[in-house]
């Protein structure tokens, strides 16, 4: 990747990058506060509430974040939200029962992931080459899953070891790292946009110009939150492990995201996109027929592999079609339509599951998504004019 970037350029990537990897460590660390929750007393509903509450913020913060990214640049947002989900973070030590605090300081995390994730995805498109922006897009996304398997696995040992009272500062340390790093970045070329009133970001999720990326990213996300918020219940009814499925996905999407970004860049966005769609939703459908190791390690690797792709492609397909002076809204828009997607669907499949089982609930979400493909590959332009 070097030898394609300039030397400015390969240092910015690479310094932002890491420092969203290293937030991402902090915030995937948080997937064990359910156990905080519990150790003081809560129970599910307090979990499902307090955890839930982190989306609001972090969904209502975009349209504002994307504004001031595009209107003032990106690495001060970048170091605010890290610099906000450090203080928040170690804020948990001073809590030592349930309280109405816990929403307080979700809802600042959500605010410090709206302006984190936000800034930092835009920031590094302006050190992409163009022709090199799926590729470019594919490693920054494969450091943030392969940060998945470092947060929550140190934590859930530091937590045996030491407590949560360490496993706060621990979690923090993260982004203070993250915040270290960004201090070394500069912000590259564009054009400041001339939005006056934020509202540039309203108008561009209501184009059509973007309509079916962003209406099948929403649906896509919708078959990952079937998977990442359902799965580990689904395989214990079956009496399987989840390890089984999520060390697969974690293998394969950051070695597709990785490897196979630049395939979009070579072939064209929507050659990839519509097949991996496709390949999503077969593969979502077929989790009816899951019974034992071996069928639910195949069809999570099918699965991954088709969902390695598309985040790289589909934001490559979004920068494709967004001018420089509105690259931060894309990616807003981008990510909100993710949030959507992920947070949101979870309630009508939960219940789905509930009523009819998790079979049901994995066929609907199959259908779900090939109706995204089928939106995509029939109304999605071809190439840009």
């Amino acid at each position: 990747m070097a030898s394609r970037f300039s030397s400015p350029q390969f240092k910015n990537f690479t310094l932002a990058t890491a420092a969203n990897f290293f937030f991402f460590c902090n915030f995937s660390s948080f997937f064990l506060l359910p156990i905080y929750i519990k150790d003081l007393g809560g129970n599910e509903a307090n979990i499902g509430f307090i955890m839930g509450s982190f989306g609001i913020t972090s969904l209502g913060a975009i349209p504002f974040v994307a504004y001031l990214v595009d209107k003032y640049g990106r690495r001060r947002f970048m170091l605010f939200g890290y610099a906000l989900m450090f203080v928040a973070t170690l804020s948990y030590l001073f809590i030592s029962q349930l309280s109405p605090v816990f929403y307080l300081l979700r809802f600042v995390q959500g605010v410090s992931f709206a302006f984190s994730f936000t800034a930092a995805s835009t920031f590094v498109t302006d050190y992409i080459p163009s022709e090199k922006m799926a590729e470019g897009l594919g490693i920054f996304s494969a450091f943030t899953i392969a940060s998945y398997a470092i947060g929550p696995s140190l934590g859930e040992l530091v937590i045996e070891l030491f407590g949560f009272y360490s496993f706060f500062i621990y979690a923090s340390f993260f982004s203070l790292i993250a915040f270290v790093l960004t201090i070394f970045t500069r912000d590259g070329n564009f054009i400041r946009s001339s939005d006056r009133y934020g509202l540039g970001f309203f108008r561009l999720i209501a184009s059509k110009r973007y309509a079916f990326i962003l209406v099948s990213n929403l649906i896509l996300a919708g078959g990952l939150g079937a998977i990442l918020n359902f799965v580990a219940t689904f395989l214990r009814s079956k009496g399987l492990a989840a390890f089984y499925f999520f060390l697969t996905y974690t293998i394969a999407v950051t070695a597709v995201r990785i490897f196979g970004g630049r395939i979009s860049d070579k072939l064209g966005r929507k050659v990839i996109a519509s097949p991996c769609l496709l390949a999503v939703s077969i593969s979502l459908a077929a989790m009816y027929f899951v019974e034992s190791p071996l069928s639910a390690v195949l069809i999570s690797l099918f699965f991954s592999i088709g969902y390695g792709f598309l985040y790289p492609t589909l934001s490559a397909l979004v920068i494709d079609k967004a001018g420089s002076d509105e690259r931060g809204k894309a990616m807003g828009a981008f990510n909100a339509s993710y949030s959507l997607g992920i947070n949101f669907l979870a309630f009508p499949l939960g219940l789905i599951a509930r009523d009819f089982g998790y079979e049901i609930m994995y066929f609907v979400t199959g259908c779900m998504v090939f109706l995204g493909f089928i939106l995509f590959t029939f109304f999605e332009p071809d190439s840009e004019s």
